[in-house]
C-alpha cells in the first residue's frame, strides 16, 4: 500500500507524493513429474523430550552412553508423533534445556568483524525519521551512477509518485535533472539529509540514492536503499591488499 511522503528538489520546493515497493515478479513454483503443484507443509521433527540434548542429559551427560542408547532402542524417535503434520501453531522461545522462556530482556548487543562482543547494553526503541510529517531535504550530495554501484550494497529500492498533475512535473524535473547528468542524489533526514532512513519503529537505518530516468514524458524515480558499504579487502581480511 503506498505511503505519503515530502520531498524538496534542488530549489527548496517540497511537495507531498507517494512512495511504495516495486511489484515484484511472479514467483516460482515446484511440479511433480506429472505437473502437479507441490506443497510444503511442517512436520514434526521431535517432541519434547526426545532432542539430542533430552537423550544426552537423560543419560548423564555421556555421549558413548546417549549413542549406545540411540542405537539399542531410538529413544529419539515417538512413533505416534514424528512425521504429523503441523496445523496452527504459536511460537514460543526456549532456553538451552528446552524449558519455555516466559519473559525475556532485550538487549543490544555490537560485535566486530571477527564475532566478539564489543558492548552491550538496554536496547531502546528507535522511532521511524521517514513519515508524512518528515521532510526529506535535496542534499545537494550527487554521485555518479557508478561511484554508488561499486561503493555501496543496493538492498532494496522504494519507487516515488506523484499524486496529481502538479507532482507530477515537480517529480518529472528532478528525474530530468538526474538522469541528464547521470547521477545519484544522496537522501537523508534532517536539515543537511544526512540523517539515516528508518521507515518504520525499528527498522533498519539505511542511505538512500535516488535515481532519475525519463522517457518523453514518462519519468521513473526509484530510492536505492543501503545498509552496508563496500571496502576493499586487506590482507588482514584474507584477501590481498
Amino acid at each position: 500500500m503506498p505511503r505519503k511522503i515530502h520531498v524538496t528538489d534542488d530549489r527548496k520546493r517540497d511537495a507531498e507524493i507517494e512512495f511504495s515497493a516495486p511489484k515484484r515478479a511472479p514467483g516460482y513454483g515446484w511440479l511433480t513429474p506429472d505437473r502437479r503443484p507441490v506443497n510444503t507443509a511442517r512436520l514434526i521433527k521431535a517432541p519434547e523430550g526426545r532432542t539430542w540434548e533430552a537423550i544426552l542429559s537423560a543419560n548423564g551427560g555421556d555421549v558413548e552412553k546417549a549413542a549406545q542408547a540411540l542405537v539399542a532402542g531410538d529413544p529419539e524417535i515417538d512413533y505416534e508423533l514424528v512425521g504429523r503434520v503441523v496445523g496452527d501453531a504459536d511460537r514460543v522461545w526456549v532456553r538451552h534445556d528446552g524449558s519455555v522462556l516466559y519473559s525475556a530482556r532485550i538487549l543490544e548487543i555490537v560485535t566486530d568483524a571477527a564475532g566478539e562482543e564489543r558492548s552491550r547494553k538496554e536496547f531502546e526503541d528507535v522511532e521511524a525519521t521517514v513519515g508524512e510529517e518528515a521532510v526529506l531535504p535535496w542534499s545537494g550530495r550527487l554521485f555518479d551512477v557508478d561511484t554508488v554501484v561499486r561503493k555501496f550494497v543496493l538492498n532494496r529500492k522504494v519507487q516515488l509518485r506523484h499524486i496529481n498533475g502538479l507532482t507530477y512535473d515537480f517529480l518529472h524535473e528532478i528525474a530530468k535533472t538526474l538522469s541528464e547528468g547521470g547521477k545519484m542524489l544522496y537522501v537523508g533526514t534532517g536539515s543537511k539529509g544526512a540523517g539515516p532512513l528508518i521507515f518504520q519503529r525499528n527498522g533498519t537505518p539505511c542511505r538512500g540514492f535516488l535515481e532519475g530516468r525519463v522517457d518523453a514524458d514518462g519519468f521513473l524515480l526509484v530510492l536505492h536503499l543501503s545498509n552496508m558499504e563496500l571496502k576493499p579487502a586487506t590482507k588482514d581480511d584474507g584477501g590481498e591488499a
